[in-house]
């Protein structure tokens, strides 16, 4: 058995796992050891929320405490089974994992269903997508994800307008921008790793110009939700320009607004 897999894949771990704030902390701590309150800063997260998750990783044995003598500030960093979770080596051990990740939450099922808020599947389906994030070794491959994740809260907002159920749209908008802003920023991680972003900055701006059209379409047909949604259609805007500007300044070619 490889080492990787010596990390016993309980129902306490897949269930820590399945939130998406404590995942965003493995990775923060990927980077180096932090305060709650750093985390706090760095997340957009309140501190005792932060202080909670911690908590909970910390009794995964995911994350550790580091008290340094003469110094009040309690960093907290990964421990090596927090190590192997950000970063599977391991391609036996991520497909253990999945699996075991399927069968606590009944996920076979997931693959069949269009899962939408409201329905009782939709936070299964959401731990899915935080699972394949955490299990994608690349900024880039995350890039992909975080494009695809974004183009699935528009349909969950096209699905509510459609139901005429209104009051979760700001919500459902609001998750699009930030896994949009996610996109970008995992893009740029691997722009500094000199890795070839251009691909992804392409379906990054394929991808935002038809996110645009999609909102525009939902704010004609619904005009009482307009106000909601124009943040996520500035977010869309902007992303768009953004990864155009990018791909002309990187390639020297003229690219289509």
């Amino acid at each position: 058995m490889e080492d990787e897999e010596k990390l016993k894949v309980s129902k306490k771990l897949l269930k820590t796992l399945t939130v998406e704030t404590r995942t965003d902390i493995l990775k923060a701590l990927d980077n180096r050891p932090m305060t709650a309150s750093e985390l706090s800063r760095k997340l957009d997260k309140h501190v005792t929320t932060i202080s909670e998750h911690l908590k909970k990783l910390k009794n995964s044995n995911l994350v550790k405490r580091v008290e340094r003598p003469g110094r009040k500030w309690i960093y907290y960093r990964l421990t090596k089974p927090g190590q192997r979770i950000v970063h599977p080596t391991s391609y036996r051990f991520v497909f253990v994992f999945v699996v075991a990740f399927l069968t606590f939450v009944g996920g076979y099922y997931l693959f069949s269903v269009d899962a939408y808020p409201g329905h009782w599947l939709y936070g299964l389906d959401r731990s899915l997508e935080n699972l394949q994030l955490l299990l994608t070794p690349s900024n880039l491959g995350r890039a992909k994800l975080h494009i695809q994740h974004a183009e699935e809260r528009l349909e969950e907002t096209k699905s509510i307008v459609e139901q005429s159920e209104t009051g979760p749209v700001k919500d459902a908008v609001k998750d699009y921008e930030i896994e949009i802003t996610k996109a970008k920023q995992e893009i740029q991680t691997a722009k500094q790793k000199q890795e070839d972003v251009v691909p992804t900055l392409e379906v990054l701006s394929e991808s935002t110009a038809k996110h645009k059209a999609i909102l525009e379409n939902i704010a004609t047909k619904t005009p009482e939700v307009e106000q909601d949604i124009q943040p996520a259609l500035n977010v869309s805007e902007e992303s768009h320009a953004t990864a155009v500007a990018e791909l002309v300044n990187i390639t020297g070619k003229a690219y289509d607004e």
